[in-house]
């Protein structure tokens, strides 16, 4: 899993969290009963990601609120990034992990039809923001020889939709968006998994 940061105007990008870029500024790590929240500013943005997972579901969320802090308006974009196992072994599975669009929701969804035991399961990764970009495709995302620190994929303008079998499976959203001088924005990713595709979609 990773989260990323990017000024759309300068190409500079960043994490919330320490790894896999922290950037430049400090970090603080907070823990308590069910949650863990990371804080760091960098380039004029606030951020705070909570992380925690639901009491009655399979679903961990992620949530990003970012302020602008800096003295004008910003174009900004948040990427979430996960690499699918859905297996005991990535090297063992990802040959079988195949990845679909939901059209209703643009969730991206994954299944691993060779599973003995789950291949009914659906795996599922999802963003509360109509508006965004997906890639299914982990060698197109981080590019060759590209690392999670410094990713193909963050010096492109959009996500190509590419999801599908035979892909190196992961699941990348980033969402665009303005954020005026002063202004706050929350944008919640959810990661989760159901028996079937009906319940992936109610969940």
């Amino acid at each position: 899993e990773a989260f990323y940061i990017r000024d759309e105007e300068s190409g500079y990008f960043w994490s919330p969290t320490l790894l896999p870029c922290g950037g430049n500024a400090p970090h603080i790590a907070r823990h308590g009963f069910g949650y863990s929240v990371f804080e760091h500013t960098e380039d004029g943005i606030h951020s705070e990601l909570w992380v925690y997972v639901a009491i009655d579901a399979s679903i961990k969320f992620a949530v990003i609120r970012l302020r602008n802090e800096s003295a004008r308006p910003r174009r900004l974009s948040v990427t979430g990034y996960v690499e699918w196992v859905l297996g005991d072994l990535r090297p063992k599975s990802m040959m079988y992990v195949t990845t679909a669009i939901e059209a209703n929701t643009g969730v991206v969804f994954a299944r691993n039809p060779y599973s003995a035991e789950f291949a009914e399961r659906v795996a599922f990764f999802g963003v509360n923001e109509a508006s965004h970009t997906i890639s299914g495709d982990r060698a197109e995302f981080l590019g060759r020889n590209g690392t999670l620190s410094n990713p193909a994929a963050m010096r492109r303008a959009h996500l190509s939709g590419r999801v599908g079998a035979g892909l190196d499976p992961c699941a990348a959203i980033r969402v665009p968006f303005d954020l005026a001088e002063g202004q706050e924005r929350e944008i919640t990713f959810t990661l989760g998994t159901a028996r079937n595709v009906d319940e992936a979609r109610g969940l």
